[in-house]
């Protein structure tokens, strides 16, 4: 027993001593010292206890450059996926499986543009945002060179090439495709229109209903602002395989001093991001002669997307519109490479791609291009699936370069709103809300994108005639005319990703956009009162309560025999009393969202088909239809076609009831009030590497239950799904709050941690304080950071 005992207590020795090695092998350096040739001076970076850099340099460039260094030491690998995804290699570090994800990428050109706006970019002369990027460029490959890589990169037999300019406008690619709510919708909304009757269509919210809440605009008086006008089987299965999350939502409002109990403007933010590890977001303060600034960054991106001055504040949320059509193409029935275009003939274009594939043979594909766009047929199944005639996407973005670095930069060192406005106005998409507000008391809301023109009887979400010209936009909406609220009586901006109000020029302009149940709990909530504070405004911000769901729940009570309920009535007099809260001891939401998905699948899966059907309820269209749909006693959805007799909403309901109680007395007990919330959601952070068992153990973070809902303030969705069982997917990416009366004493929190190393002490250590609803510091007072930070010296 004794020897066993030696042997044993030998072995965890061993394993500590070893696991000690390789902790120092790599993991990031906090303290000490760096030399790097092309800095100019010594800089100062002091780690906080979570581990967020602050820098304090002598010029931009030193500054970039540290921030570089510090930024991928803490997330190469995270660059490195993002810039994958970007540039369509990922099959060549990841293997055959990521081969679709890339010819998908390639197809829809962002590898292409990148290259353009790369072009672009080195023909242009010097400037300081310029020196600024090459500099972070400098940090970022002098780590590559010289730092302790990551050991993703050793997992995988690989190691990192240099960073380059080319990367970044990648990654900006990346961020720009976004949601990809277009191609998740349009197909679908295309084939119920050709499938299915008018009567149909009317119940699902294709378009922005009257009932749904817009966000008010109030445009300014244009002699205030510096203008310069300026005329496997499906997308959502192809897109699981992404090793990066998609940005997807996002709250922000600001409130003027008029509703403040400090008089000055309180800011928020919470930007709803694809969960990942490590998450979305790396924070780092920059001090440098002329410049104080804290700000979120992407991985790879040197200048904050979100982040503040001692001065002004930037916020962002996804505008939603849109900015991708459809069109299909006919083919000339004698020329296969060339399309009909009214009385004439257009050469269809082509390029050769060439996948490089980890462990296998390259794969070459061609990619035919129309005069509208990339054809998708091959890369979007759903559009296989539809039609036989190529369909091209005409999409924002790749028409012209980006000019995304030059316009963060402005937005940064903006002195007053005027010049952040003209910043804004830079951006062509993706489409941006951004949100404003500053020491001076200013508060705005501009909606950023080149809105195109269409002709009044264009159906933007459904596929045009590629062949008829008068389908095409004729022009862009100036940006005076854009969504916009600056300063408004109310007292507040916000968005929260649903439909501005008609713009000024008369239009509705069409998009992707939710029902603005979270706008509604924050426009109600901040115009209650006027003395809001920093602490009392948390409360919003962690508020999952969605006043819709027990409207939708007590027209299916209503339709249905209260004695199915007979031995579970807990869990009906949970849903008659519910309010919409998701709190973790609720039987409410466990019961509704199961009883939710049955309903729904009993009305819609005999049209749709299953895999369509799956398809709808990951669109904005599930959540903005779902009001209709379960309200609506008349609707043809109800019937199931595939019987003879006419199903009318009770039956369907009560079936669905049916499988809803069986279903959770399986899963849960008989005992109904033991079904609680927290006992069906579950949420892990995925890294890259997770994928593969048992690497999801090492490297996936899980935190505890959450209140997950849909379209509550503080958003945490799921996939619906008949099992019962909801894996938060998304949330809030950051947690920002600051008040101009105190700046120093703002906050923030992250979902998991600072760092994506996972041997650093900042791996997860935010990951508890996200899923209770506590905030940390986001330092800038000088004596706090170097009082008690360790500290790592950049020298030349």
């Amino acid at each position: 027993m004794k020897k066993i005992l030696i042997v044993l207590i030998v072995l965890f020795v061993l394993l500590f001593v070893g696991y000690q090695a390789v902790k120092l092998s790599f993991k990031p350096k906090y303290n000490g010292e760096i030399n790097m040739p092309s800095m100019s001076a010594e800089a100062e970076v002091y780690f906080d206890d979570f581990g967020v850099p602050h820098i304090y340099a002598a010029n931009a460039e030193d500054a970039y450059r540290s921030l570089g260094y510090v930024h991928a030491q803490d997330r190469l690998f995270q660059m490195e996926m993002m810039r994958r995804v970007g540039t369509g290699t990922l099959a060549e570090l990841l293997g055959a499986d990521l081969v679709e994800v890339d010819k998908f990428f390639r197809t829809l050109g962002i590898p292409k543009h990148a290259a353009w706006s790369t072009e672009e970019w080195n023909k242009a002369g010097n400037s300081e945002w310029k020196s600024a990027t090459e500099a972070y460029i400098e940090g970022v490959n002098h780590f590559i060179q010289h730092g302790k890589i990551p050991i993703e990169y050793t997992l995988l037999g690989s190691e990192p090439r240099e960073f380059t300019i080319n990367d970044i406008h990648a990654i900006t690619g990346y961020m720009s495709f976004t949601f990809a709510m277009a191609m998740k919708t349009d197909p679908l909304v295309t084939k119920m229109a050709r499938t299915l009757g008018p009567e149909y269509m009317k119940m699902v919210s294709v378009h922005t209903l009257p009932e749904h809440h817009v966000i008010p605009n109030n445009y300014p008086k244009r002699d205030s602002i510096t203008t310069d006008l300026v005329i496997e089987n499906s997308l959502s299965a192809l897109l699981e395989k992404l090793p990066v999350p998609l940005l997807e939502g996002s709250n922000s409002w600001v409130i003027s001093g008029s509703r403040t109990a400090s008089g000055e403007v309180l800011f928020c933010n919470d930007t709803h991001i694809g969960f990942a590890q490590p998450s979305v977001w790396y924070e780092a303060h920059l001090e440098y002669p002329g410049f104080s600034y804290y700000g979120n960054h992407l991985a790879g991106m040197p200048f904050g997307l979100v982040g503040h001055t001692r001065d002004h504040s930037i916020g962002l949320t996804m505008f939603e519109n849109d900015d991708q059509d459809f069109f299909e193409e006919k083919l000339n029935p004698n020329n296969p490479n060339e399309t009909i275009y009214g009385e004439e003939f257009r050469p269809l274009k082509s390029r050769t791609e060439t996948i490089h594939v980890k462990d296998g043979e390259s794969v070459i594909f061609e990619v035919k291009e129309s005069i509208h766009g990339p054809i998708m047929n091959e890369v979007l199944p759903e559009i296989g699936k539809l039609t036989q005639n190529p369909v091209a996407s005409w999409w924002v973005y790749v028409l012209e370069p980006t000019v995304a670095l030059e316009a963060t930069w402005k937005m940064a060192r903006a002195k007053n709103i005027q010049e952040t406005e003209a910043a804004v106005r830079m951006i062509h998409a993706p489409g941006l809300n951004v949100m404003y507000g500053d020491k001076a008391g200013n508060i705005a809301w501009w909606a950023t994108a080149k809105l195109p023109i269409r002709p009044s009887h264009v159906n933007s979400k459904i596929f045009l005639d590629g062949s008829n010209a008068t389908d095409e936009p004729t022009g862009w909406i100036p940006f005076e005319q854009n969504p916009m609220s600056i300063n408004p009586a109310s007292g507040f901006v916000a968005s929260a990703n649903n439909q501005p109000d008609t713009l000024s020029n008369g239009t509705f302009f069409p998009g992707y956009y939710y029902p603005g149940d979270r706008w509604y709990r924050i426009s109600k909530t901040v115009t209650s009162r006027n003395d809001w504070t920093q602490e009392s405004i948390k409360a919003l911000q962690l508020e999952a309560i969605n006043e819709n769901h027990p409207i939708n729940a007590k027209s299916m009570l209503a339709v249905v025999d209260l004695a199915a309920f007979k031995g579970f009535e807990p869990a009906q007099q949970a849903i008659e009393n519910w309010n919409g809260s998701h709190d973790l001891e609720s039987i409410a939401p466990t019961f509704y969202y199961k009883w939710l998905y049955h309903t729904l699948h009993g009305m819609m899966a005999d049209e749709l088909g299953e895999d369509d059907f799956q398809n709808f309820i990951k669109t904005f269209m599930y959540i903005r239809s779902v009001p209709t749909l379960i309200r609506t006693d008349n609707s043809p959805w109800w019937d199931n076609n595939k019987t003879e007799a006419k199903e009318s909403k009770s039956e369907i309901v009560k079936i669905a009831l049916g499988k809803t109680i069986s279903e959770l007395s399986e899963q849960l007990g008989t005992d109904s009030e033991k079904w609680l919330w927290e006992k069906v959601v579950v949420l892990e952070h995925p890294h890259p590497l997770g994928a593969k068992k048992p690497l999801d153990k090492i490297f996936n973070v899980k935190a505890p239950a959450v209140t997950a809902n849909e379209e509550s303030v503080n958003k945490l969705p799921f996939t619906l799904n008949p099992d019962g069982i909801y894996k938060v997917n998304s949330g809030p990416a950051m947690r920002i709050i600051l008040d101009f009366a105190d700046l120093e004493a703002s906050e923030s929190v992250l979902p998991t941690g600072q760092s994506g190393n996972l041997f650093s002490p900042h791996y997860s250590d935010q990951a508890i304080l996200y899923a209770t609803g506590k905030y940390r510091p986001m330092l800038m007072n000088e004596d706090v950071i170097k009082g008690g930070g360790r500290k790592l010296v950049v020298r030349p």
